[in-house]
């Protein structure tokens, strides 16, 4: 569960973060975001995306614009990068599935800590399997979270200081569990 009074003080500080994925959110659906630098900029940013080679971001947007009109899954889109760079991009891939669909959570390494979800290690036999089970259980433990009392209080809260967002429960929660270290 979300403590209150952390979930209170994390309010404190989403304010910039909040502007910035609202600004992703609007020219998602607007511009090609494979070609535009603008969005990849504010993206990298806000999701802290760096120390890639050129051709990582290339096949990161290429990807998203394919996509950004289907129902993705956490686990193609893993599975994806991993065929094209070799890489399991948990992080990443949760972070573009969950701005296609903002009803899924972003797998983050202060998000995965502080539910105590485990994440594989890398040198885990199996890896990219245990990796989909463990954003399985990410999605799990919103649903369960968002059923309960002290989901209603959290998201009360959050309403109460930033009304007339338009983002999903799970988006709101996602920017509380973020702020949360």
């Amino acid at each position: 569960m979300i403590n209150y009074d952390k979930a209170r003080l994390a309010l404190d500080e989403i304010q910039p973060g909040l502007t910035k994925y609202n600004s992703i959110m609007e020219l998602l659906h607007q511009v090609d975001v494979s070609k535009d630098e603008s969005f990849q900029k504010l993206y990298n940013g806000f999701y802290r995306m760096r120390q890639r080679k050129p051709e990582f971001y290339q096949g990161y947007y290429d990807f998203m614009e394919a996509k950004k009109t289907d129902a993705i899954s956490f686990e193609e889109t893993l599975e994806h990068f991993y065929e094209k760079f070799s890489r399991i991009e948990s992080s990443f891939s949760s972070k573009l599935v969950a701005t296609i669909n903002p009803n899924k959570p972003v797998w983050d390494k202060y998000v995965m800590e502080n539910l105590d979800i485990k994440v594989p290690s890398y040198s885990s036999n199996d890896r990219l399997q245990k990796t989909i089970e463990a954003y399985t259980k990410l999605e799990e433990w919103y649903d369960s979270f968002l059923g309960s009392s002290s989901a209603k209080e959290v998201l009360e809260l959050f309403d109460s200081r930033f009304p007339d967002t338009n983002l999903t429960e799970v988006k709101k929660i996602d920017l509380i569990l973020w702020k949360i270290r």
